[in-house]
């Protein structure tokens, strides 16, 4: 979840599926930076980090989400079934697979790693492994991989009469990860926990108290900002690199967070309000761990049959 800056539309484009991978991985190019909107916003419930580096904030509805491991699995049993089915269309197409998926700092609540503060200020560190350079697929790879032509006209077979599985390769290797019909009602579930408990927790005393804190904080470093979303969202930072006063604001912001221990009482109270929604919400949840785990194993067998 993620509350920064962001300056790159999020949605990957078909043409670069042929040659970045990150399309396979995140089904999203990684943004350089991020505006918050006081939402968590970012990542989907498909994705999560495995280990907690510096500036991690775990929540408790992410154990309903793929470890960036188990995500990183089935992103290259996905681009291994779409090649396996590529391949019966001829050379010339084929998908590389992805790097693999790194554990990222939390900006669910903005900047929460000094370091990264210091050399970037509110800016997202640039995605790992990057795009490369970009390939233009011909329309007829676009169709046999995403099952459609450009004018979003459906095929179901390509120029030499051979079938086209439903949604092209690339859907029909979505599909057979899943195993079955996707939960989507399990999976908005989890999106409506992740998204209404941090909204909850902004009208809680101890989050409003914690804000006026290091509203406090910042006023004697000389910065003004009512919340840390508001300084994460000043416009004055909507820059391709990072200012120097941008770098001390989010300097001064993570040292106020950390002085007025802003992160942990927030994430305490958001962590007691997700806690009772998983409970009302358990059947659902349970449902959808399952299907996680089902994904994950279909997932490994892929790998073992044609990862080589």
């Amino acid at each position: 979840m993620t509350v920064g800056r962001q300056g790159l539309p999020s949605g990957a484009s078909r043409a670069l599926v042929f040659v970045a991978a990150a399309l396979m991985a995140t089904a999203a190019c990684s943004p350089t930076k991020d505006r918050t909107g006081g939402d968590p916003g970012g990542r989907g419930m498909d994705v999560r980090p495995s280990a907690v580096p510096s500036g991690r904030v775990p929540m408790p509805v992410e154990r309903f989400a793929l470890t960036a491991e188990e995500s990183g699995a089935v992103d290259r049993a996905k681009v291994l079934l779409a090649n396996e089915c590529l391949a019966g269309f001829g050379p010339g197409s084929r998908i590389p697979e992805p790097p693999p998926l790194v554990a990222e700092s939390s900006r669910r609540y903005g900047i929460s790693d000094r370091e990264v503060a210091r050399a970037l200020g509110y800016h997202l560190p640039p995605p790992a492994g990057g795009a490369g350079a970009t390939k233009q697929p011909t329309e007829a790879q676009d169709t046999i991989l995403f099952g459609e032509t450009r004018a979003g006209e459906r095929q179901s077979t390509a120029p030499d009469g051979h079938p086209i599985p439903p949604g092209g390769c690339y859907g029909d290797a979505e599909a057979r990860l899943d195993g079955g019909p996707r939960p989507e009602s399990d999976i908005a579930a989890a999106a409506t926990i992740d998204k209404e408990s941090f909204k909850q927790s902004l009208a809680t005393p101890t989050v409003e108290a914690a804000f006026h804190a290091w509203s406090t904080c910042m006023e004697g470093r000389g910065y003004h900002y009512q919340n840390p979303m508001a300084s994460v969202g000043d416009r004055a930072f909507d820059t391709a690199e990072p200012t120097e006063r941008e770098k001390a604001v989010a300097l001064a912001d993570m040292d106020c967070k950390t002085e007025t221990g802003l992160l942990k009482s927030w994430s305490a109270v958001e962590a007691e309000l997700q806690t009772r929604m998983i409970e009302e919400n358990s059947t659902a949840l349970n449902r959808l761990s399952s299907f996680q785990k089902r994904k994950i194993g279909l997932a490994r067998e892929v790998i073992a049959r044609l990862g080589g």
